[in-house]
């Protein structure tokens, strides 16, 4: 499977601007000949929006550029970042694909610590979801789900997810980039799953987003990174086969290991 992973600079409220960006990493990702392109956490509407979140106008404005963007996904499926509205406000991933939006995701962890302010702003998800997209099966996170040890992913892996999706807007530290490989690295064997991350770059008032975007293999190599604090698009071939042949080799991570209570 080929990724594209559109690394930009989103800029807070900027829901034209933002949607244009997207646009154009499409069209970027189709003549890459990609099979699948993520765009990061809120690319839709910059991170983070805060009390924009609260504007009922705002959250219309952004289903509204989400549903002409997905006229732009012929041959093509996207995972775009967005708030949706619904019975409550959701921190989401859409799935364009074909011209339409086919699915959401919401996030299911919500960071409140430090500079995170989700809980304000955001009702959680219910749990993971998974895509597939040929013969393939894709699991989808958002930021802080892959954070956590366990679900969403690991129930994403034992649905039978090869490939776990990740898109975020993560801040940025001194060491943050190794510190987050070392990371999906984890999650990548702990799973036998490859991890794509796609990530932030640019700036919103104290914080910073270094993008560093990535690709690990189910061993926890890395075989792709995109560079840090500019914007890229990272185009990267996975070997989903290799991951499914090795859960043969370990049962506890086929499908068949689960046990129901």
């Amino acid at each position: 499977m080929r990724l594209a992973l559109c690394q930009l600079n989103a800029t807070v409220g900027d829901i034209a601007g933002n949607a244009e960006r997207i646009r154009e990493g499409l069209g970027a990702a189709r003549e890459a000949a990609a099979d699948l392109v993520l765009f990061p956490e809120l690319a839709l509407t910059g991170y983070p929006p805060e009390d924009l979140l609260l504007k009922e106008h705002f959250l219309a404005d952004a289903r509204s550029a989400l549903d002409e963007l997905a006229s732009h996904t012929q041959g093509l499926i996207a995972v775009v970042g967005f708030p949706e509205r619904a019975e409550d406000v959701f921190n989401a991933a859409a799935v364009l694909a074909d011209g339409a939006l086919h699915a959401i995701y919401r996030k299911v962890y919500l960071p409140n610590y430090g500079v995170f302010d989700e809980q304000r702003y955001f009702q959680a998800g219910p749990a993971g979801a998974v895509l597939d997209i040929g013969s393939e099966r894709i699991g989808l996170t958002i930021c802080e789900d892959i954070w956590e040890p366990g679900p969403p992913a690991s129930e994403e892996a034992l649905a039978g997810a090869t490939l776990i999706v990740n898109i975020s807007a993560s801040p940025y530290h001194a060491g943050k980039g190794a510190e987050r490989e070392r990371m999906f690295a984890q999650r990548a064997r702990d799973n036998l799953a490859c991890v794509a991350f796609c990530g932030l770059v640019g700036g919103q008032d104290e914080l910073v987003f270094d993008g560093h975007s990535c690709v690990i293999d189910h061993t926890g190599a890395t075989i792709a990174r995109a560079a840090q604090f500019e914007q890229e698009l990272l185009v990267c071939d996975v070997d989903l086969d290799a991951a499914a042949a090795a859960r043969l080799r370990d049962a506890g991570h086929r499908p068949a290991a689960r046990r129901t209570e």
